[in-house]
Parts: structure tokens; C-alpha cells; sequence
């Protein structure tokens, strides 16, 4: 198989971290065909690879459930993205991953921002492998699986989109045009001012609102049939099927009573600066502040289910390190299972010491608080009684952390009469 793709570089760069075999038989693998892999090719991602590996397991084990039930003939499976792929935030010193050819990304109105791949399965009425270029989108799926039920929409009922079950059987299919209303303009790469753009047949028309001069709207026109890329803005070429495009954008908003930008009156032309359009990071928008991190955090599952807020908190060789950067650093974890009064266990050390306090609430008008000393840069073991009414709730370990790093080693909670008890060991 590798042989009959040696003209694929695309498809060996993903199957290389991808493709389930034995360790020792992928990497003879790898050796051999190394020379057929462009490290700078930009679909290349190990991570992204191990992601897609990763969702592909998750697909199959839902297929395969499908299967063992004896339901799959009789089920509709439908796959599907809500945005293009993320290619501006970092991980292992590269993107997510690149849409390449496509310009734009998530949070783009260009196509890599809009265009995804789609996948439906309907054994009975869908032929395997077979495929169709339809122009579709979310919005179809709601009339489409009403119509696959044989259900009746309610009485006046709109649809945004439309039925696709002609597509879907290989029928001809037709529509007039599909719309994308994304009226914001987050900091991303490729990022332009409020907007909403329509498909028409081969041509992309995007409305740019109250950007031209005294406040008319701008356009970009694009040829996605020769520019997929949306390289070269042919607005000025084709004034009059912008003209017919952009009637069409102005009568979908009317029908869907969308709330549309209005002009600002103090918006001042000399002082904008359209060249720092998608440009990222162009605005100077506040950093949020730190809020690391806990289990279902997956950039930080060393807490264990703790949240660190107001700090940093790291893990090395099982001791939390924790440093403030803002007022009131706590570690909080939800500990609603623990009834009435409770006791609670800290191993920590504090280079100079100082007050701190264990709080819970859960949900009364009553914060439950019990205070603790820590002495100056010695491990000291505190256990405290939480004389709680009902359940511990949100259970909170406010420390001394401003002005210093607090170590933890371990964290110990436990019922009254014994019977539930978790430790954290980090």
C-alpha cells in the first residue's frame, strides 16, 4: 500500500505517527520510506496525527457498539465538524494543525474557517464509497432527518436550511446559495471585521459591514473554483454580481430577522488602520488572568481533580508548588460526598510562614471557615475538624502563598465515621 502512494507525501506524513502496528515494525517502516516525508511539509503533525488516531478509536469503538447491538443497518451516523481546524495556538512547538491550501482557520470567515469534511452513513440508501460535491451545512440536518423519519415538521415551522436526501442518494440536488453570519472579529489569523458572507455556485461573496467609505459596506469577491485559496479579491471586476450577491445576503438577513452592526457615529476613518487586518494578536486586549489548572484541565491533570486558582501550580517528584498571582490563592475541589462534619489533613511547608484557612460552601448562606498557621520553611502536618452542615460542597485550601512559594506533599479528606476518605498524593 505504501508502495502505490509513494506519490502521496500528504497521506505518509499523517500515516507515519498514525497507522496501528507493532513499534519495532512501524519504525523498519519509517526508515525505509523516510525519504518520501517532507519534515517541512505543512500537514506535517505528529501531535495532530495522534489526535486523529486518538478520534479514530473513538469512531470505531461507536461503530463497533453499533455492530455488537445488531443496530447498525437501522441507525443514521452522520460525522461531521462544527469549524475548520485550529492553526493558531501552539502545542509541542507547532499548530494544531494547517488547512492548507485553504486561507483562514476556526474563527475565520475565509474557508478554512468553514469548510469541513462531512461523512454520513445510511446502509439502506447511501451506496458505500460513493461521494457528492453538494453545497451543504449544518443547518440541513434538522429537514433532512425529519424527512429520512417520515416526520412532519409543526405547523409554520421555518427551516434555515434544507433537506439533503437527494444528495445523499445521488439524485440531483440544487439550492440557491448558503450563508455564513459570523458578526465578530476575535483575534485569530485572518480575522476582518463583523461580516457574512454567501455561497453562490462557484462564488464566494463577502460583506464586510459599514468598512467603506462614509460607512458603505465592503466586499470581497472570490472565484473558489480557480482561487481556493481566496488570494484575489475580484469585487472591482464584477460589480455587477456583487450588486446580485449581496441582495441576496440582504434578503436572508430580513428573512431571519438577524440583529445586523449598525454604523458607529463616532467612528473616526483617518484614525483605523485596515493593514493590521488578519494580522493576529493585532488588538491589545487584556490578558486574562492565570487560572491553572486541574484534572479535567488537559493541560494540567497533575492536580488530581484540585483547581488552582489565583496561582501557579506545578508538580514535581509529588510535591505542588504553588506561587500567587492574585489576590487569595486557593486549591478548590468539589466535595459533596462528604455529609456533616468532615476532617481534613495538609502536609505543606512555607519558606516564611503565615495564616491560611479552609473554607466550604454548599449552596446555604453560610460559608463554613476554619483557620491554620503554618510555620516558617518546615513540612508541618495540620488536621483540621470542617464542622459542616450537610455536604462540604465547594471545599476550598486558602494558603499563605503571596510573597512566596508553598509547597504541598499531600492532602487527606475523610468523613466522620471513616467510611470515605481520598488522599491526594500528587
Amino acid at each position: 500500500y505504501l508502495e502505490a502512494n509513494r506519490d502521496k507525501p500528504l497521506f505518509l506524513n499523517y500515516w507515519m505517527f498514525s497507522v496501528h502496528a507493532p513499534f519495532d515494525a512501524k519504525k523498519d517502516l519509517i526508515e525505509k520510506y523516510k525519504d518520501l516525508v517532507d519534515p517541512k511539509d505543512l500537514q506535517r503533525s505528529p501531535t495532530y496525527a495522534a489526535m486523529v488516531e486518538s478520534m479514530d478509536d473513538a469512531v470505531g469503538t461507536l461503530l463497533d457498539t453499533l455492530d455488537r447491538l445488531k443496530i447498525a443497518d437501522n441507525t443514521i451516523v452522520i460525522f461531521f465538524s462544527d469549524n475548520g481546524g485550529n492553526m493558531y495556538n501552539e502545542i509541542d512547538g507547532t499548530t494544531p494543525t494547517s488547512n492548507f491550501p485553504l486561507r483562514g482557520g476556526k474563527a475565520s470567515m475565509y474557508e478554512g474557517g468553514v469548510r469541513v469534511p462531512m461523512i454520513v452513513v445510511w446502509p439502506p440508501r447511501i451506496a458505500a464509497d460513493s461521494k457528492n460535491d453538494a453545497l451543504v451545512q449544518s443547518t440541513d440536518f434538522y429537514p433532512t432527518l425529519l424527512e429520512i423519519l417520515d416526520l412532519q415538521k409543526e405547523e409554520g415551522q421555518i427551516f434555515d436550511g434544507v433537506s439533503i436526501v437527494p444528495a445523499l442518494e445521488g439524485k440531483p440536488f440544487s439550492r440557491d446559495a448558503i450563508f455564513t453570519y459570523f458578526p465578530h472579529n476575535p483575534p485569530v489569523p485572518d480575522w476582518m471585521p463583523p461580516a457574512i458572507s454567501v455561497h453562490h455556485k462557484n462564488w464566494k461573496l463577502i460583506r464586510e459591514f459599514h468598512q467603506g467609505n462614509k460607512g458603505a459596506h465592503r466586499y470581497r469577491l472570490y472565484d473558489l473554483e480557480n482561487d481556493l485559496g481566496e488570494t484575489t479579491n475580484l469585487a472591482a471586476n464584477h460589480p455587477k454580481l456583487v450588486e446580485e450577491l449581496d441582495a441576496k445576503i440582504s434578503k436572508h438577513l430580513t428573512d431571519t430577522q438577524a440583529v445586523v452592526p449598525i454604523l458607529n457615529p463616532t467612528f473616526d476613518p483617518a484614525k483605523y488602520r485596515p493593514e493590521i487586518e488578519g494580522v493576529n494578536k493585532v488588538r491589545n486586549a487584556p490578558k486574562p488572568k492565570a487560572r491553572p489548572n486541574a484534572q479535567d484541565d488537559p493541560s494540567a491533570p497533575w492536580l488530581q481533580g484540585w483547581k488552582a486558582r489565583n496561582n501557579t501550580a506545578t508538580v514535581k517528584d509529588g510535591i505542588v508548588t504553588l506561587k500567587a498571582v492574585g489576590q487569595d490563592p486557593f486549591l478548590g475541589v468539589g466535595a459533596a460526598q462528604y455529609k456533616g462534619s468532615a476532617s481534613i489533613t495538609i502536609r505543606a511547608k512555607a519558606p516564611k510562614g503565615g495564616s491560611g484557612k479552609v473554607t466550604w460552601a454548599n449552596g446555604s448562606p453560610k460559608v463554613g471557615s476554619v483557620p491554620f498557621e503554618l510555620k516558617a520553611n518546615e513540612w508541618s502536618e495540620i488536621s483540621l475538624k470542617l464542622p459542616a452542615e450537610g455536604s462540604l460542597g465547594i471545599l476550598r485550601v486558602h494558603l499563605p502563598a503571596s510573597g512566596q512559594a508553598i509547597q504541598v506533599d499531600a492532602i487527606t479528606i475523610s468523613s466522620a465515621d471513616g467510611k470515605t476518605t481520598q488522599t491526594w498524593n500528587f
